[in-house]
């Protein structure tokens, strides 16, 4: 018996089947047909086709294409047809087992949904919860794996319809997740309060805080018994998160006598400091009688009591002297600005740590001086050594943050008795993924070099990434070992494109009409470069590799100030800045400068940092939050290169 006749009856099946031929990858179109006749229990022959789009210098016809098929070796037919015949004499595999759920479904079937009458539909927040769990651990594909494997007599259409438009929001389905929800209709005020809280918290992700506190003020008046937690505070919080600009429009298109005016006019006023605001009180004083008024921490502000005399603790000798001088210059220059009132301006006495040679040692000194506040240290060492004291009786704002355990920053009362500022670039990278899932993509391959800097803004990047509930597909790593072309075409899969085509072409003989293609499943580019050079020379690789048109995030550290026709290189990135260096002043966009400025503006709100999470004052630096551990956090300016300059998005 021939090869042929052993193939063509070997096996038989009840099915049309396209095969994907083991010698052409992903990417090349050849099928082969299996042709069934009903009427036989065998094939009756195989059937060969597809085609490819090929040139060659040589004519091409049919009898070439016959030549070429002549040419494989009998023995590679009669392999094949042995193969067919051991698989097709396998026993079918048994059925696979029922998947175990990945946690325990919240309901059973003594709670099955009524469907008797169409009336009764209820939005489950149990079954929510359970699937937001499942997206959270393993993310919205396996998240909606679990919710299609569900009983639909355990599951309302409202809770299934709910749990779908979050997973397309995960997924990055923004369009379709938005209809999906708004279509839903809520049967009492607690289901409107989830549906105005779902449609809160995505406002807040896309980058639309005005938006997401105007329905933050709408749950707030809805008020509904077991609804979720919104204060005044919330309303206020999500303000400060706006640009200045936004602000200002918005109030233009309100009318002056709502309460939603009164509270852009108060978020506005606190930008401006301490007298707008009072100002605000005296013009708004049935504010005060309502649960909305001054939240924020903003009565514990007004009521504060400046300190009489601030210790500076600086490295003034040694190496790091110069650092010291240019922050300490910022903490004097920002006093003057802070405390213009001569009979309220704190004095200023400056300990120098290097003298001191511990950070303790420093304290000491300052509290025998008479200081009821320190600003200080600057160096992580010695931010350390006073963040493992047991108590410290004067408050102290450090100028970096320590990687040990601060055993004195919380106590009883809830007063913050140490935070951390500093110019920690980890905070850039956990904006940058807000800044890359506020535009719907979801996707990113992140670049960073390999290096103990990379890691940390990698890391951080990937832990704010998962909290908004996305997945990273892939993280390329720039080492000195690998050229950085390679390391781009790996991660892109351009190599493995083009070995394709190459493959294709060996086997045929002759050149294939088409070019190398990146991977499909990278939406976006997160660039965390370190300098601007590295970023200069990864983005004419992005373009050769088939990825110009994705969009570019990167850190502040890929822009410099006086290389706008070098900066051309890079237009079209988004990145950050803080506003200093967005100002004209040359001394301002120094960072330690910028920072030490920061330093003197906070002391005015050190007291009111254990009553809010939200923005305290708008810097130098970025605007400044504190974190539950105490730090304090910087949001920058989003900004994109337009002809090698830093423009405002």
């Amino acid at each position: 018996m021939s090869s042929a006749a052993i193939i063509s009856t070997a096996c038989s099946t009840s099915t049309d089947r396209s095969v994907i031929s083991p010698m052409f990858p992903m990417g090349v179109g050849t099928t082969y047909n299996a042709a069934f006749n009903s009427r036989s229990s065998t094939y009756n022959q195989w059937k060969l086709g597809g085609s490819f789009v090929m040139t060659s210098k040589y004519s091409t016809s049919a009898a070439h294409n016959r030549t070429l098929l002549a040419l494989l070796h009998r023995s590679v037919l009669m392999a094949l047809a042995l193969m067919l015949i051991a698989s097709c004499a396998t026993p079918p595999p048994a059925p696979p087992k029922p998947r175990e759920p990945v946690t325990d479904y919240p309901i059973t079937s003594r709670d099955k949904v009524e469907k008797a009458d169409d009336e009764t539909n209820p939005l489950d927040a149990r079954i929510v919860s359970w699937n937001q769990q499942i997206a959270r651990e393993r993310g919205w594909l396996f998240a909606l794996t679990e919710l299609d494997a569900v009983d639909p007599e355990l599951i309302s259409p409202k809770t299934d319809a709910f749990i779908r438009s979050q997973l397309l929001w995960l997924k990055g389905d923004i369009d379709e997740s938005n209809q999906l929800l708004g279509a839903l209709t809520p049967d009492n005020d607690e289901e409107f309060d989830a549906l105005l809280a779902e449609r809160q918290r995505r406002l807040w992700e896309a980058g639309q805080p005005v938006d997401a506190a105007k329905v933050a003020l709408d749950r707030l008046a809805l008020q509904a018994p077991g609804a979720g937690t919104v204060t005044s505070s919330t309303i206020f919080d999500l303000l400060s998160a706006a640009t200045e600009q936004r602000l200002a429009s918005e109030l233009r298109r309100t009318e002056p006598s709502s309460d939603w005016h009164a509270w852009l006019s108060l978020n506005r006023a606190y930008r401006q400091g301490r007298p707008a605001v009072l100002q605000w009180l005296s013009e708004n004083p049935q504010m005060r009688l309502r649960p909305l008024s001054l939240p924020s921490g903003l009565q514990t502000w007004l009521e504060s009591e400046p300190p009489r005399r601030i210790a500076v603790l600086l490295p003034l000798s040694g190496r790091l002297k110069t650092a010291g001088k240019t922050a300490l210059d910022g903490i004097v220059e920002g006093v003057f600005a802070n405390y213009r009132d001569a009979s309220l301006r704190p004095d200023i006495i400056t300990i120098d740590t290097e003298a001191a040679v511990t950070g303790m040692a420093a304290y000491v000194q300052a509290l025998e001086s008479g200081a009821d506040f320190v600003i200080g240290p600057l160096t992580k060492e010695r931010v350390a050594e006073l963040a493992t004291a047991k108590a410290l009786p004067v408050p102290v704002l450090a100028l970096n943050r320590s990687t040990q355990t601060n055993t004195s920053q919380y106590q009883t009362d809830l007063a913050w008795q140490m935070l951390s500022m500093s110019l920690a670039p980890e905070d850039e990278a956990e904006q940058l993924a807000h800044l890359v899932w506020a535009e719907g993509l979801r996707n990113p391959l992140i670049i960073a070099p390999d290096s103990g800097w990379g890691s940390r803004m990698t890391g951080a990047f990937s832990a704010s990434w998962r909290a908004l509930g996305g997945t990273l597909r892939e993280t390329a790593l720039t080492t000195p070992d690998e050229t950085d072309n390679a390391t781009i075409a790996r991660s892109l899969a351009t190599l493995s494109s083009e070995a394709r085509i190459k493959e294709v072409e060996r086997a045929f003989d002759a050149p294939v009409e088409t070019q190398a293609r990146r991977r499909e499943d990278v939406d976006s580019v997160v660039l965390l470069s370190p300098t601007a050079q590295m970023a200069r020379e990864i983005r004419p690789l992005l373009r050769f590799h088939y990825a110009g048109k994705l969009p570019v995030f990167a850190p502040s550290s890929v822009f410099e100030s006086n290389e706008g026709i070098t900066n051309r290189d890079l237009n079209g990135i988004k990145f950050v800045l803080p506003p200093s260096a967005l100002g004209s002043s040359t001394i301002t966009s120094i960072p330690l400068h910028a920072l030490g400025a920061d330093a003197a503006g906070l002391v005015d709100h050190f007291s009111q940092a254990s009553r809010t999470r939200g923005t305290l004052m708008f810097g130098e630096t970025g605007d400044l939050s504190v974190d539950s551990k105490g730090n304090v956090r910087r949001r920058l300016k989003s900004v994109v290169f337009s002809r090698g300059r830093p423009r405002s998005i």
